[in-house]
């Protein structure tokens, strides 16, 4: 078997490896964003009333409010303008802070794998041309 053989071989496996484990990657990004939904951002501002803290955002060409937890109001930063997240589909749901980063990591990790896969798929197309 000569070295260009070997190299073909080997970048044959590493392609399909870096495929699957590239898809599969993308594949669970897209069941998250299908069961999570996507988180835009918004400016939220907060209320503070006698009964408690209120955030108020703008989202869909709709003003919607709703009760801060204890906790969430004691991590507020800036209640004047409070960066904000809300779900595409159903506005009346935010969040205070960014969504978990899985998701970024998960689908770079997937973009990464399949340009190995691209990678390896030409040195081997070459290396089959020049065996």
């Amino acid at each position: 078997m000569s070295a260009w053989e070997t190299i073909g071989a080997i970048a044959e496996v590493i392609g399909w490896v870096g495929l699957a484990v590239g898809l599969g990657c993308l594949l669970v990004v897209l069941l998250i964003r299908i069961a999570d939904g996507r988180w835009l951002p918004t400016d939220a501002v907060i209320v503070d009333e006698a009964g408690g803290s209120i955030v108020r955002w703008f989202a869909e060409g709709e003003f919607h409010s709703r009760r801060l937890s204890a906790d969430e109001r004691h991590h507020v930063a800036n209640p004047q303008e409070e960066p904000a997240f809300y779900r595409e589909r159903e506005p009346e749901h935010l969040r205070l802070h960014e969504p978990p980063a899985g998701r970024r990591v998960l689908r770079l990790l997937g973009l990464v794998f399949l340009a190995l896969a691209v990678v390896a798929g030409v040195i081997g197309i070459i290396a089959m041309l020049v065996a």
